[in-house]
């Protein structure tokens, strides 16, 4: 049999050659990192991450019915015809003598003057001149039920005497009647004179108290409120938030709770070691936890307690 040519060997060897340095390669790589993973992992098990105890107050609030009242001019049409309101159909800051509507009868017109500065509101609920401070504070029953705005359109018939809309004038205070839940902080509040609400999740603010009924466990307050913006005017009547006792504390992350011993605490660094300190609080939204006592603000605290549990933690 005949021998392969010399070049054919070394040609197999130059194929295969790069293939297995490229194997070689490949396996060191792959070792090493898997050596790094484990290194890392086994560095992260025994130094887990921390968590920073972070203040927070939290003010307990109760939403009550309140019902606005306020001082109204209705105003009247002087013939019979139809109603056009130049300045549009919703409610409208004015100034004194602003024409606000004019009334449209044959060849005739009569122009409705602003008697004073104020709101306009081309609509009318039925109330004016019946909803009264008078009719609403006395005794303990339940608060007056506002009726809904009836707002006028543009074209619309009136005979003479009849409503057109409203001017409310301005400036002038805001007041409002409403039952609130009593706590020893809102009769704090009620001593000082005033008590802390808020609308629509705004900012909280004081309004002043004009008059208490106490009740025990509720009061009915009639107070002043601090702004009348024209926003108010759509309803005499809406649910507002008054503000009572504050709950104090911090905030740690769920993970770091343990349950021990019949009670629940964290693993906190204190004076260069680990310690388990027992908490009281709340559950908080996005698997947080309000410690009301048992921490204070700065603190650290392990992220996962369970890792605390198992012994498994270097701190340097």
């Amino acid at each position: 049999m005949g021998r392969e040519p010399a070049g054919s060997e070394r040609s197999s060897k130059k194929k295969t050659g790069p293939w297995l340095y490229r194997g070689l390669l490949v396996v060191i790589v792959a070792g090493s990192l898997a050596a790094y993973l484990g290194w890392w992992t086994h560095f992260r098990s025994y130094r887990p991450e921390f968590s920073t105890a972070e203040p927070l107050t939290i003010r307990e609030t109760v939403r009550s019915k309140t019902i606005l009242l306020w001082g109204e001019t209705a105003l009247v049409s002087p013939l019979d015809g139809v109603i056009h309101f130049p300045l549009g159909l919703e409610a409208v800051r004015v100034s004194k003598g602003v024409i606000v509507a004019e009334i449209l009868s044959g060849s005739q017109k009569a122009i409705i003057k602003a008697p004073r500065s104020g709101y306009f509101l081309p609509a009318l609920d039925g109330l004016e001149g019946k909803w009264a401070f008078s009719g609403a504070w006395p005794g303990d029953g339940e608060l007056p039920s506002a009726g809904s705005l009836r707002w006028k359109a543009e074209g619309e018939r009136v005979s003479r005497g009849g409503f057109v809309g409203k001017l409310i004038p301005q400036p002038q205070e805001l007041r409002a009647i409403a039952y609130i839940e009593m706590d020893e902080a809102t009769r704090g509040q009620i001593r000082k004179g005033t008590v802390l609400f808020s609308i629509e999740g705004e900012r909280p603010q004081q309004a002043l108290i004009r008059a208490v009924q106490d009740y025990g466990s509720k009061a009915k307050v009639y107070v002043t409120l601090p702004f009348f913006p024209m926003t108010m005017v759509n309803s005499r009547s809406r649910q507002i938030e008054f503000f009572q006792g504050e709950l104090k504390g911090v905030v740690v992350p769920e993970s770091a709770l343990l349950q021990k011993a019949g009670g629940v605490g964290v693993y906190a660094f204190c004076s260069g070691k680990l310690e388990y300190r027992n908490v009281t609080g709340m559950p908080l939204a996005a698997s947080r936890f309000l410690v009301t006592e048992g921490l204070k603000a700065g603190d650290l605290v392990l992220s996962q307690a369970a890792v605390g549990a198992e012994r498994k933690v270097l701190l340097w």
